[in-house]
């Protein structure tokens, strides 16, 4: 009788744990889930039969629930931060797993399987993933091309270039090997042809220092420099930030006064310019999809529906399409260019290959 109780309460708990789940049972999932099947499996130790199929199912939840974390994170990422995904995902299968169904259950050697399809709610999963940081954005590429004078004669050894990037460095922003002054003729032609600088950041300027007086200063000669500044993102032409600035310097000669107000007005705003730049960058939500292979506008619409039903993206539209290559602007709600292009690759009956991804664009091609 004992027997009997003990086979009774322990067939109650399986029952309990797999809930209603069967393989004729249909899941419908919510709008924010995403439904995937999984397969789990657990060596039945001294025939502990219940024992094995409630872990073989508990391990189809973790395996449904790692299908999706893996759409949002690396490979890399899911090896290095292996423990931090198991305490705060993987093992929380529950709070993420929406509904699941039973397909199939069966005895195989010494061990029990489970394939079960689950709707799995990628939207709270995705809000937790980006609290976590699992994958920082990288820091933007910037090249520079600052033009400087000292009245009307050109500085040959760059002060407020070279200043510049010594702020963008400690923002955390990386430089660019990039030469802009070296690809076009003016920066009138640079901000018209962007795009030909590889780079995520452009920062064009002028700095002019002029003299101002030398009377009443002890021997001193005194200079003013000026400062006008762009920050310009390459692939779009968007002036991401404009500044303007003004700065003194004094020194016993004019050449010295005039490097002294140069390199002033540089560290003057630089620090603050840089810094505020790169935060406005981090909170960026604008990806702009540069694809070719594109013959027609029924192709384009349908891609653009496809694009609009990531998770990351919010809304997009088209900016521009001229013989096979379209260019396609998307506004996110969460993740990177990065997440958009896992999610193009991934879509297997598009047949995209990813060329290039930067931090606020990628290049794409359809096969």
């Amino acid at each position: 009788m004992r027997k009997f109780l003990l086979y009774t309460l322990h067939f109650t708990l399986y029952t309990f744990l797999i809930g209603c789940a069967t393989g004729k049972v249909a899941i419908k999932p919510t709008p924010g889930a995403e439904l995937v099947e999984a397969e789990g499996q657990a060596p039945i130790i001294k025939d502990d039969l219940v024992g094995a199929k409630n872990t073989a199912l508990s391990e189809a939840q973790r395996s449904a629930l790692g299908m999706v974390v893996g759409v949002y994170v690396s490979g890399e990422t899911l090896v290095s931060k292996a423990t931090l995904l198991e305490e705060n995902i993987l093992g929380q299968t529950q709070g993420y797993i929406e509904k699941y169904a039973v397909i199939k259950e069966w005895r195989e050697g010494d061990f029990y399987k489970t394939r079960i399809k689950a709707a799995v709610r990628k939207e709270d999963l995705a809000k937790k993933i980006n609290e976590m940081n699992l994958e920082p954005k990288p820091a933007p590429f910037v090249a520079f091309w600052i033009d400087e004078k000292i009245e009307d004669k050109p500085v040959e050894v760059s002060i407020v270039e070279s200043q510049l990037m010594q702020n963008f460095l400690s923002a955390g922003f990386r430089i660019s090997d990039e030469k802009p002054r070296k690809i076009f003729n003016d920066q009138q032609e640079a901000e018209k042809t962007t795009e030909k600088v590889n780079a995520d950041i452009l920062i064009l300027g002028n700095a002019v220092s002029r003299f101002v007086t030398d009377k009443d200063l002890g021997g001193m000669i005194s200079y003013r420099a000026t400062l006008s500044v762009k920050a310009i993102k390459p692939n779009t032409r968007e002036v991401v930030s404009a500044v303007d600035d003004v700065s003194g310097g004094v020194d016993i000669t004019n050449e010295a006064a005039a490097k002294a107000s140069l390199k002033r007005v540089a560290e003057k705003f630089g620090t603050n310019f840089a810094k505020n730049l790169y935060e406005t960058l981090q909170k960026q939500t604008t990806v702009i999809l540069k694809i070719s292979g594109i013959p027609d506008l029924n192709q384009l619409n349908n891609l653009n529906r496809i694009v609009r039903s990531f998770i990351e993206v919010k809304d997009s539209r088209v900016r521009n399409y001229s013989g096979d290559l379209a260019m396609v602007e998307m506004t996110l709600r969460r993740g990177n260019a990065q997440d958009i292009a896992r999610r193009l690759e991934q879509l297997k009956d598009q047949k995209i290959s990813i060329i290039s991804v930067g931090q606020y664009d990628l290049e794409a091609i359809k096969r």
